[in-house]
């Protein structure tokens, strides 16, 4: 055994659990080339990076650090995040893993660097030309490679030439479509001043963060149900818009329901092929929320607030929806006690987990888009075609032909999510939104009671 592997198997982390670190993309896209250093320990190429050290007041000081003690070189731009989370490490074991910070940089090749501290060498490298490089260094690179890309959709995004308002949506989000030359850009901005709450406006931001770079990953391992480019910058996201004037259907058409089910379907299956994300994403997972904010929260104080909900809703609704939603609260008892049996996570699949007719472009030349992507997670496979056909079923489009597509028991599931949040204070006495819940719990029930799928309620 060489005495630099010796040297690699003798070193372990500081830390029991997360040990963090701090790494410094520093390109210069012009001359599309990019600052390595030579590993002391192992030889490979690598980005300069190291431990977040307890001097640092920031994972980008940090990697700036880094690069300075590492490279020789000071870099000054205010960088972009580009990747937060667990990183694939020879010194990783079960108990203590190296979770990393990887922020983007720009420079110019000309300035000179060399190799220090823990490097033996560094030098600029052909982008198009890069060596074998340690650990998850080129999943990062990849990810720079993307931003890098869609950075036009930011000078588009803020262009003044053209900017249409896009209305609908739950978050407070500004939401425009801009067009510039012959590029339609839409933009999710997030305005500070819409709230007056700092934690929400951050769990806002947080909410953008996954979404940018849930799509950037997707993006890096092939999966084609996305805007083709997307980024993250400051607080507004861009990404090609998929406009109604190039032949996007923001909603399903009767005539054309079979290709833009069957489309939909076969995007899903890609999608539970992916491998789930490393980021780690301060959001709590979808699933879990599904769980502990639906059938779970069934006490007799949630009960009494859902028929009062429901006795409010019942003017607005049809004849049948009223027979419906009177059932449905016969059923509650049976319903919880299916709904909160344990459920095995094995075999569960990357799911985007709010699927419905308003976050799914279909064209029927390209195939399905999916956009929204802040709840994507782990889940039950068969989670997204069974939330587009619940959302299909409540339009009053015929879903009888894909009844075997369904999973009956994330319908149950998304039926107790649906009947708990459509008990939650309204927003400025404006209870549209709960009312739309409660009518997408109806469909969930209807779509189990109609296609008379035997359930554990029914044991």
């Amino acid at each position: 055994m060489s005495e630099v592997m010796t040297r690699t198997k003798e070193r372990k982390l500081w830390f029991d659990g997360p040990n963090y670190t701090a790494d410094a993309i520093v390109i210069d896209p012009a001359a599309a080339s990019i600052l390595l250093i030579q590993r002391g320990d192992t030889g490979e190429w690598a980005l300069p990076g190291g431990f977040v050290d307890h001097t640092d007041t920031s994972s980008s000081e940090a990697a700036a650090r880094e690069a300075l003690e590492e490279a020789d070189i000071s870099l000054d731009s205010e960088p972009s995040l580009i990747f937060r989370g667990i990183v694939d490490d020879p010194r990783n074991t079960e108990t203590a893993w190296i979770e990393t910070s990887a922020h983007l940089f720009a420079a110019r090749h000309t300035q000179a660097v060399s190799g220090k501290d823990d490097a033996v060498g560094a030098q600029w490298h052909d982008l198009a030309n890069l060596p074998p490089l340690y650990a998850s260094h080129g999943m990062i690179v990849n990810r720079a490679l993307d931003y890098l890309a869609s950075s036009r959709l930011i000078e588009a995004a803020s262009s003044p030439d053209s900017r249409d308002v896009v209305d609908g949506g739950h978050m407070e989000y500004d939401k425009y479509i801009f067009t510039k030359d012959d590029t339609k850009v839409f933009a999710k901005q997030h305005d500070s001043s819409r709230y007056s709450d700092p934690e929400k406006y951050q769990r806002g931001y947080l909410y953008l963060e996954k979404e940018a770079f849930t799509m950037a990953h997707l993006r890096q391992h092939g999966f084609t149900g996305l805007p083709r480019q997307s980024i993250l910058h400051n607080t507004t996201l861009a990404m090609n818009a998929l406009h109604p004037e190039d032949g996007w259907r923001w909603r399903a058409d009767s005539a054309a329901i079979d290709a833009y089910v069957q489309d939909a379907a076969a995007t899903f299956s890609q999608l539970e092929a992916m491998p789930v994300p490393a980021d780690s994403f301060v959001i709590e997972p979808s699933y879990s929320c599904f769980m502990d904010e639906g059938w779970r929260t069934l006490d007799h104080d949630m009960a009494a607030a859902l028929e009062q909900r429901a006795a409010d809703f019942m003017p607005r609704l049809t004849i049948a929806s009223q027979e419906t939603a009177a059932e449905l609260l016969t059923q509650l008892p049976d319903l919880q006690r299916a709904g909160v049996r344990p459920r095995q996570r094995q075999g569960f699949v990357f799911c985007h987990h709010d699927v419905r007719q308003s976050n799914l472009a279909w064209h029927p030349d390209h195939g399905t888009k999916l956009v929204d992507w802040s709840w994507a997670g782990l889940g039950e496979p068969g989670s997204d075609i069974t939330s587009l056909l619940i959302d299909l079923h409540k339009s009053n489009h015929d879903i009888t032909p894909y009844r075997d597509l369904i999973n009956p028991q994330h319908c149950l599931t998304l039926m107790g999510f649906w009947l708990n949040h459509s008990t939650w204070p309204c927003r400025d006495n404006d209870d549209t939104v709960r009312f739309q819940q409660f009518l997408s719990a109806l469909s969930a029930y209807e779509v189990l009671r109609t296609f008379s799928f035997r359930s554990e309620a029914d044991d």
